[in-house]
């Protein structure tokens, strides 16, 4: 037997994993769009075996492309993190018989029919749902569960294509809306209200399931879905449902049988103060919550998951809802939307005491266009803080620091 790296296939997300696992001695290639890569991740991709810029979302295509690189030299694992390369990861997975993420708990997560059919099992985790392929088995619906109710797309995630429907008015909007109803099936749900979302992340090793972190995410007012603000752990007195939500992923993770990976689950809590499942993935959560969650209780999700694919990794294990000794935090920059003539200089947010780091893409010249899912926001500011005391003392320095001028003179100040 010759003594060699295990060579690890990492589908889609950012250089950086790619970074992690070379820094862990796995020998590396990738497949996925590499088009909005910089010269810098370039160069970690140049230490790879080898390299296919293909979309990780084609599952055919990057099968193939696994085999050519399985058959060139063998692969002993594969793994995926972000949102694109997830299914391809448990079809190659499957299909080469090496460890990576299982192919039911990816399929039962992408399909939420299929989730809501193997919850409806579970009582404590049932929702009251339905396939609804036009506007008359919507109808159907709402005459058995009333309103309020989401009407989503069938398969993915996210907050793309999702429909909030509160007022007998919004949903004759949603049964005549004739274009929207030709991209369907969709899945129509019952609506759990309020502006207050959690998430529960975990590392699944060998089929045991440890949380890793629990955040916080306040959302818009109706009809913007959007998630304005994250918090890891969540501040008193939304803490004390943690141990609810917990008990209730924990559940949900053996129902679907995962048995490997990171798991990133939406949940909110109904009026009986049952913490009921809105989404889940077998992969990080978006705006940087991996990171988050390391600040807040030192589990790196990535790193930790990747050990467990090296030799003598049936050994690693992942802390159990790890106590917390400091906060992680992303805050939403919303302009309104109208023709910006100045801003402050961001790089100034950088001095204020807390911020980790930003992506603010605000421009003068330009209107910011309205937020209305997950996918694109003007601007993401991170914050590495040790309490709620020092967050909102951050927070309020940011909207003294940061502003932005408008053609009509207005000036606006961010608010947390």
């Amino acid at each position: 037997m010759t003594d060699r790296a295990p060579h690890l296939l990492v589908l889609s997300g950012w250089a950086g994993v790619v970074e992690t696992a070379l820094s862990l001695g796995f020998d590396v290639s990738f497949i996925g769009n590499t088009a909005d890569f910089s010269p810098r991740d370039m160069e970690v991709l140049d230490r790879c075996r080898f390299v296919a810029p293909i979309p990780a979302e084609q599952v055919v295509a990057c099968l193939s492309a696994a085999r050519r690189f399985d058959a060139a030299h063998r692969l002993d694992a594969t793994v995926s993190f972000g949102e694109f390369g997830l299914e391809s990861c448990a079809v190659i997975a499957d299909a080469l018989g090496i460890p990576g993420l299982p192919l039911e708990s990816v399929a039962v997560t992408r399909y939420k029919d299929r989730m809501r059919e193997i919850l409806a099992d579970h009582p404590e985790l049932a929702l009251g749902w339905a396939r609804v392929a036009g506007a008359g088995d919507l109808e159907k619906f709402h005459a058995r569960h009333g309103l309020p109710l989401i009407v989503k797309p069938v398969a993915g995630s996210g907050s793309v294509g999702v429909r909030q429907v509160t007022t007998p008015e919004e949903l004759r909007a949603l049964l005549e809306d004739a274009p929207f109803w030709l991209k369907g099936p969709y899945l129509a749900e019952e609506f759990i209200e309020g502006d207050e979302l959690f998430s529960v992340e975990t590392v699944t090793l060998g089929g045991r399931h440890a949380v890793a972190g629990v955040s916080l995410c306040r959302l818009a007012a109706h009809p913007n879905p959007a998630i304005t603000e994250v918090c890891v752990p969540p501040p008193a007195p939304h803490d004390r449902h943690i141990p609810a939500l917990a008990r209730t992923v924990l559940t949900f993770l053996d129902v679907i049988g995962h048995t490997w990976g990171l798991t990133h689950t939406e949940l909110k809590i109904a009026r009986d103060g049952r913490p009921v499942i809105i989404e889940s993935q077998t992969r990080m959560g978006g705006y940087r919550l991996f990171k988050m969650v390391e600040h807040a209780g030192g589990v790196d999700e990535i790193a930790t998951a990747l050990r467990s694919l090296l030799p003598g990794g049936r050994d690693v294990t992942s802390p159990h809802l790890p106590p917390t000794h400091a906060i992680g935090m992303v805050v939403s920059l919303i302009p309104p939307a109208k023709r910006i003539r100045r801003t402050a200089d961001p790089e100034l947010l950088r001095a204020i005491d807390g911020v980790d780091d930003f992506e603010i893409d605000i421009r003068p010249g330009e209107v910011p266009l309205p937020v209305a899912a997950n996918t694109k926001r003007p601007g993401l500011i991170w914050l590495h803080v040790p309490d709620e005391a020092a967050a909102e003392a951050t927070k309020q320095e940011i909207s003294r620091t940061y502003w932005v001028e408008f053609e009509d003179g207005d000036v606006w100040h961010p608010s947390f």
